[in-house]
């Protein structure tokens, strides 16, 4: 019954030191994605116009408003 407790006492130990690494992970940016966000910009255009179907007009009025507005 011993053991038990002693590997339980182990395993909380082990998964709080697991969770300390990832909040120092975290808060220093490891995980922060700075390629993306360049990259989204130049693919931005072709996900809009797959995604719209070509009869509709209000959709294509309203990304060349959007557009001259960002200009």
């Amino acid at each position: 019954m011993s053991v038990i407790y002693l590997l339980l006492a182990i395993s909380i130990v082990v998964a709080l030191v697991f969770f300390a690494a990832f909040i120092i992970s975290v808060r220093s940016g490891q995980y922060d994605d700075s390629y993306t966000p360049s990259v989204r910009m130049l693919f931005e255009d072709d996900v809009i116009k797959t995604q719209a179907p070509k009869s509709d007009t209000k959709i294509k009025k309203s990304i060349q408003l959007n557009k001259k507005q960002k200009l």
